[in-house]
């Protein structure tokens, strides 16, 4: 039995669904293109509204359209790419991240580097210029980070039965060129009394071990502190750490077999911000840490040498040697600047206050 013929109404329906496909772009029949055409959509849409049983039958009625039920195939209009309108782009809030001002004040610190005081360096201008920097600034705290003498009368480099070793100097002489070097620093202050704190390096911890290896009742390790403590020095020994406002204070960095790490290891392994000295170099480094954290930064010192010297040991092989004074803001547990004043610059502002 043949199906009823469809009515007006039914064929205006069809039409208009059609019609309605072409002004969103959708293709009429005859012109190739990606995705479906006029018609295939209009289909889709009549069966899942349940006019038709599907779209292929919907589809088939309208290929059937004729007259003035035929659909207005000019109605077409391609599609074209709708820019977003413009306005501020969206960006999610900070506030969880953002940090609040620490509580307290700022802590000023000056850092001395290794400093390296010998007998065979009896220019000791360079503790006046530093003293004089730190008087000037009216920066309360230093902090030496070790090496500031050499103590070469202990270096176990050198035997003194050769020529160089007759050369060493005695443990008095290097006492006495110390207690001059102190007394420079102390004339570059003045009437200024920050308060000082050495991390012993591996230069003074020789006197330890040398201690160590003739336990002939005189220590001169004891002799070591006391003259440090005679000029207002607070000591840690060698590879203990001083904490000031939560920053870690270090001759040098130790492994888990108290050997120095490597200065790639150093702010990887740093559970906080650190200075230390050791090796001579005035550096910044930072390692990524994952997670919400800020990552540590290990800050070397330099050295506080004379302008330009480089030590015999190096084999005129330091390069990356600096000499001068770091100064560290400390605050909230981070160092929040760090300045780093070459010796030279300090020689050319002071040099003259020296001399006069």
């Amino acid at each position: 039995m043949a199906a009823p013929p469809r009515t007006d109404a039914q064929k205006q329906s069809i039409k208009n669904r059609i019609e309605e496909k072409l002004r969103q772009g959708y293709r009429p029949p005859g012109l190739n293109g990606q995705g479906p055409a006029a018609i295939a959509a209009a289909g889709k849409d009549a069966e899942q509204a349940g006019e038709y049983a599907s779209a292929a039958a919907f589809c088939t009625a309208a290929y059937g359209l004729t007259g003035e039920f035929e659909p207005d195939w000019t109605l077409y209009r391609p599609r074209q790419y709708q820019h977003r309108p413009p306005g501020l782009p969206v960006i999610p809030s900070q506030d969880h991240i953002t940090e609040d001002e620490p509580e307290g004040d700022p802590i000023r610190v000056a850092v001395i580097g290794d400093a390296h005081d010998s007998p065979h360096l009896p220019d000791k201008s360079r503790f006046y210029w530093m003293g004089a920097y730190i008087a000037e600034h009216r920066i309360e705290r230093v902090v030496s980070v070790g090496d500031w003498m050499t103590m070469d009368c202990f270096s176990s480099h050198t035997d003194r039965a050769t020529f160089e070793g007759m050369a060493k100097p005695t443990f008095e002489q290097d006492i006495d060129s110390f207690h001059q070097s102190q007394r420079a620093f102390q004339d570059g202050l003045g009437g200024w009394k920050p308060k000082k704190d050495i991390c012993f390096g591996n230069h003074e911890n020789r006197a330890r071990k040398y201690d160590n290896l003739h336990p002939d009742g005189l220590s001169h390790w004891m002799l070591l502190e006391q003259a440090f403590a005679q000029w207002g020095w607070r000591t840690s020994l060698y590879g203990e750490y001083r904490f000031i406002g939560g920053v870690g204070f270090v001759h040098v960095p130790f492994n888990a077999l108290g050997r120095p790490l490597t200065q790639n290891q150093r702010p990887n392994k740093a559970l906080c911000d650190t200075v230390h000295g050791d090796d001579h170099r005035a550096t910044q480094l930072t390692d990524y840490k994952a997670g919400p954290f800020r990552s540590p930064t290990v800050y070397s010192a330099a050295t506080a040498l004379p302008p330009g010297f480089i030590e015999g040991f190096s084999n005129k092989g330091g390069s990356t040697w600096r000499s001068g004074i770091c100064e560290a803001v400390i605050w909230g547990g981070v160092v929040r600047s760090w300045k780093f004043e070459e010796m030279s610059l300090l020689r050319h502002r002071y040099g003259q206050k020296a001399a006069a």
